[in-house]
């Protein structure tokens, strides 16, 4: 399905883009172009899902309208939402902002849902973002070589990137691409799930990219990135208390896996270390990309520039940067008393919700809509671990602890 998005801002003339394409604004000025052409729901691809049935991979693809360039540097952008949760409706509009400098913006899906966090589901659940994303890059190949280049792309001029979940998986989907570096839980069942290419699609096209972004990423091992890799932009938070900036170890939904990942600080600092070309612009705070809303301008500004370089062929390293903004903070998670509990709680609202309750398989045992205040909830579950969630806030879980009456 084919849509127009109309903004009021100037265009730069086409023609002029197409014969001087870099060095006139182009992949730098927001009001590059003023019209979108977005195309929604192109799949892409299909794996089996987090529930066990096949799941089909779409994407959004998002043009300049009037753009006569007939190869464009494409980007793709990965929505968040800490593998649970998240579509590719959350980066509409940062898609738009690439697209109205004149990239081509593309967002996919990769396979979501609720998994109960330890070591290896969490790695699995990273897994399946990396195999997405590379059917994703693949799948645009095959449009190139198989259908005549319906959105007008550069093949060699293809970067990923995205928030939180999904810039993770498209920091493993660049860097980790060996056999030698899965994690060890994978091995076993590496052969079934495709390697390190996956099965979502697409197979005998390439899923080399030219580049990486990253709002508020991480890695399993910064050993992964070795030298003459591909550039990285990232931006994070000092105190992220969801995706650490530092090596520590992963909690999801606040529950610690086993699991040691590194954040942007020292996946840079490694960068550094061997003279991969780098930005990363760093934050105070304990926010979770919080920066989009205390420096909307700033965490833009750096990955535009990076990649406005990086298309063009031109230097793009900046090394380390610090920010000097006020610090931004992440939502609370819920107010759960007492917890333990033998299964009756009282939860603190701010506002009117819908509560969901899971148990450590993964099922919906409870849905309950509450208004604000504190709001008493008979459970009435057996003993065990469970995860509360706010559907307003539908990456944070609160865990809950019921015991014996």
């Amino acid at each position: 399905m084919r849509r127009t998005v109309l903004l009021l801002s100037v265009i730069l003339p086409a023609a002029l883009a197409a014969q001087n394409e870099c060095g006139t604004g182009r992949y730098s000025d927001p009001t590059l172009f003023d019209s979108l052409t977005v195309t929604l729901g192109v799949p892409f691809g299909a794996n089996t899902g987090v529930g066990g049935t096949l799941q089909t991979l779409y994407m959004d693809v998002y043009e300049p309208a009037g753009d006569t360039l007939s190869e464009r540097p494409v980007v793709l952008v990965a929505f968040g939402g800490s593998f649970v949760a998240g579509s590719r409706a959350d980066v509409a509009e940062l898609c738009e902002a690439f697209a109205h400098r004149g990239y081509v913006a593309v967002a996919p899906d990769y396979r979501v849902g609720f998994f109960f966090p330890n070591a290896t589901t969490t790695q699995q659940a990273v897994m399946r973002g990396a195999h997405d994303m590379r059917a994703c890059v693949r799948h645009l190949r095959k449009t190139v070589a198989e259908d005549g280049n319906p959105y007008g792309i550069d093949v060699d001029r293809i970067i990923v990137g995205g928030v939180s979940a999904g810039a993770i998986a498209a920091i493993h989907a660049t860097y980790l691409d060996q056999p030698a570096e899965l994690p060890a839980v994978l091995v076993p069942d590496s052969a079934a799930l495709g390697g390190i290419e996956g099965n979502s699609g697409t197979p005998n096209y390439s899923s080399e990219v030219l580049a990486c972004y990253s709002y508020s990423g991480a890695i399993g091992d910064t050993s992964w990135i070795v030298p003459g890799d591909q550039p990285l932009v990232s931006v994070h938070e000092t105190g992220d208390a969801i995706v650490p900036c530092y090596t520590q170890e992963v909690s999801v939904f606040g529950i610690p896996t086993g699991l040691i990942a590194s954040g942007s600080a020292h996946i840079h600092q490694h960068a550094e270390a061997i003279g991969l070309e780098h930005c990363f612009l760093l934050y105070p705070g304990t926010g979770h990309v919080g920066y989009f809303n205390s420096d909307p301008q700033g965490s833009e500004a750096i990955v535009v520039d990076f990649l406005a370089n990086v298309v063009c062929g031109l230097p793009a390293a900046c090394g380390l940067q610090a920010a000097s903004v006020p610090e931004t903070t992440t939502a609370a998670p819920l107010v759960v008393f007492p917890n333990p509990s033998t299964g009756r709680i009282t939860v603190s609202l701010a506002r009117p919700t819908t509560l969901d309750l899971f148990d450590a398989t993964g099922r919906l045992v409870l849905s309950t809509t509450e208004p604000a205040g504190d709001r008493t909830l008979d459970l009435d579950v057996r003993p065990g671990t469970y995860l509360l969630r706010d559907r307003e806030l539908p990456g944070r879980f609160t865990r809950i602890l019921v015991h014996e009456r």
